[in-house]
């Protein structure tokens, strides 16, 4: 988390407008929102930074969901638009 407030991502730090975390039984979840859904390139090079800096091993799989998507569906319903 102190990668965000520091502004660790680089050219992309702007991009980044906020961030969650969700402890759950099932397994933890964090929301990282970004400006702008459709700039995958910049969203894309975002996870990875995120990977990097939490050193998620390279067989965990993070996806990416709009807030399009998601607003207004229940549980895990929604596909991810990529994954890094």
């Amino acid at each position: 988390m102190l990668c965000l407030i520091g502004e660790g991502f680089d050219e992309y730090s702007d991009d980044i407008c906020g961030a969650t975390v969700n402890i759950r039984t099932k397994g933890d979840k964090l929301g990282l929102w970004t400006r702008d859904a459709s700039r995958n390139d910049a969203t894309r090079k975002i996870g990875i930074k995120l990977k990097e800096s939490l050193n998620v091993p390279p067989k965990i799989v993070i996806g990416f969901q709009a807030h399009s998507d998601t607003a207004g569906k229940a549980g895990s319903t929604v596909k991810n638009r990529f994954t890094v």
